[in-house]
């Protein structure tokens, strides 16, 4: 998973992963703890609410496309 955190408001999350599904065709889940997303996907580092995790591509461009799209919505690129 790729995954992304520190959005503004669970809104601003909600809408990057909204955007993700309608342009690339990926699954996005929103959680609102690192307790939750971990259940999915656990990652190592410290995570901070709102949390965006997108399924992965195969193509490393539409993930560096992804990626450089959370900056719209206010989000960051935390890892993978």
């Amino acid at each position: 998973m790729l995954i992304f955190d520190s959005f503004a408001s669970m809104k601003r999350a909600s809408e990057f992963a909204r955007h993700v599904e309608t342009t690339f065709g990926h699954k996005a889940l929103v959680f609102d703890s690192p307790e939750e997303s971990n259940k999915v996907d656990p990652f190592p580092f410290r995570l901070f609410p709102p949390i965006v995790l997108v399924e992965r591509d195969e193509s490393y461009r539409v993930e560096e496309a992804i990626e450089t799209t959370v900056d719209q919505f206010g989000g960051k690129f935390a890892g993978t």
